[in-house]
């Protein structure tokens, strides 16, 4: 009985370690997302600068579909006013990656939230 209950013990914990590096790789390398935000001035405050990066920005961002989120991320400069960006997130880690976009490239349910959340 005591070599079961070994080997149901390290069934567990290879069973254990295989969810976690199956975790960590969906967070590292998971399957990216797409929002769209307009830059807001009045959103963004100057941080310690790490990595380049000297400016936060928290905005209100929305998906292909117009579903709103939050979206935090960090750049090296202050961005143009107005100007609207695609963000690629993955899960856990938020926003990985930026690019400014013209208006007619944003999805019409994200253009449409984003036009009637910047009039109120």
């Amino acid at each position: 009985m005591g070599k079961a209950k070994i080997v149901i013990g390290l069934g567990a914990v290879i069973a254990a370690v295989v969810g976690a590096t199956a975790l960590g790789a969906w967070a590292l390398y998971g399957e990216s997302g797409h929002s769209y935000v307009v830059i807001d001035s009045g959103r963004v405050r100057p941080i310690e600068p790490r990595a380049g990066m000297a400016y936060e920005y928290n905005l209100d961002a929305y998906d292909d579909a117009g579903n709103r989120s939050l979206a935090t991320f960090q750049t090296s400069r202050e961005l143009r006013a107005g100007a609207y960006l695609e963000l690629e997130t993955k899960p856990i880690r938020g926003v990985v990656a930026w690019e400014e976009v013209a208006y007619e490239d944003v999805p019409e349910q994200a253009r449409e939230a984003l036009s009637s959340h910047a009039s109120s």
